[in-house]
């Protein structure tokens, strides 16, 4: 969670950059912060997520209206399309400041109407590139939110209730996953409001729990349980593959897959984000899932006398290529 905060932070303090630049430097600060977002694996993300939700922008009226050959208009529908403008006007200037410096002062004063060069610069900052801003800073918070609640879940079970929901589990283990997943939708309601549904029908099955986040996104948010046993390494791998599904069934870049870890096993999940940043995540097919590692079983014993613990790895490629697994 620290890493998401830390980075809305971050996006705000490149805006502000922007905004205070002398115009005379306006094209390389633009070229340092598109260097610096395309370093930020999370933002790429969500860029190349935006650029696939509307196809058909119409970057040439775009590019006549900030040149003021035509009125200016957005000819975006989406915030995910405005954004993907924003962001291929940003690389442009970035590309061409290495050969004119002044090109991306020029693009604000054919936009603005202002006579003061400096606050040309600024209206152009505030009415053209700041909606990126904006959008990059709301996705990140909003995913935020909802690692922040399976954060704190992750948290109550391993901490307080891990006895009584795996009591619940051991009496009716036919239908364990279903006990864990009906847990977690009771949580996600309670705390996060985070209305879902259990096993609703797609177009690929049935998913576990599917719900509102929002203001109306699909959630989409599958529980399974690792025994190390008939549902060890494989199982998972099949069930990430499978809300991989969901997610394109119901629209979304985003998943997230809960581990109940019902062994005294330590799971090792390979991530596409920063090292060690929670949760680890992946990046197949353009959804991205997050791993969330919960370790469900009651101890047997005290940690000093359990010994060093196996460690099962789940490997890049095994994730790509799950028939080898």
């Amino acid at each position: 969670m620290k890493y998401q905060q830390q980075l809305q932070v971050a996006v705000r303090e490149r805006l502000r950059r922007l905004m205070s630049a002398p115009f005379t430097s306006a094209g390389h600060e633009v070229h340092l912060t598109v260097a610096w977002i395309t370093g930020q694996p999370a933002l790429r993300g969500l860029l190349q997520e935006a650029a696939r939700a509307e196809s058909s922008l119409d970057r040439e009226r775009f590019r006549a209206g900030l040149a003021r050959d035509e009125p200016f208009v957005w000819t975006s529908r989406t915030e995910e399309g405005r954004a993907t403008l924003v962001w291929e006007l940003l690389q442009d200037i970035a590309m061409e400041d290495e050969r004119d410096p002044q090109v991306g002062f020029r693009t604000a004063m054919d936009y603005s109407s202002k006579s003061n060069l400096q606050d040309s610069w600024r209206e152009f900052t505030e009415d053209i590139l700041q909606p990126l801003f904006d959008f990059l800073s709301e996705r990140v918070g909003a995913e935020s939110s909802i690692l922040h609640t399976l954060q704190r879940y992750r948290t109550r079970i391993e901490w307080f209730d891990r006895e009584e929901v795996h009591a619940r589990y051991t009496a009716d283990t036919r239908n364990g996953e279903e006990i864990y997943n009906l847990d977690l939708q009771r949580f996600l309601f309670l705390e996060g409001d985070h209305i879902t549904h259990a096993k609703p029908r797609s177009a690929s099955g049935e998913a576990d729990l599917i719900g509102d986040l929002d203001g109306g996104e699909p959630l989409i948010c599958d529980g399974k349980i690792f025994d190390g046993d008939g549902r060890g390494k494989s199982y998972l791998i099949k069930g990430m593959h499978q809300i991989i599904k969901y997610a394109h069934d119901y629209g979304q870049h985003t998943a997230y897959l809960v581990i109940y870890n019902l062994t005294d096993k330590l799971l090792d999940f390979p991530t596409d984000g920063t090292p060690d940043a929670w949760p680890p995540y992946a990046e197949l097919v353009g959804i991205r899932v997050y791993f969330i590692h919960v370790r469900a079983l009651p101890p047997t014993t005290t940690a000093s006398k359990a010994g060093k613990a196996t460690r099962v790895v789940i490997a890049r490629d095994d994730l790509a290529n799950p028939d080898n697994t």
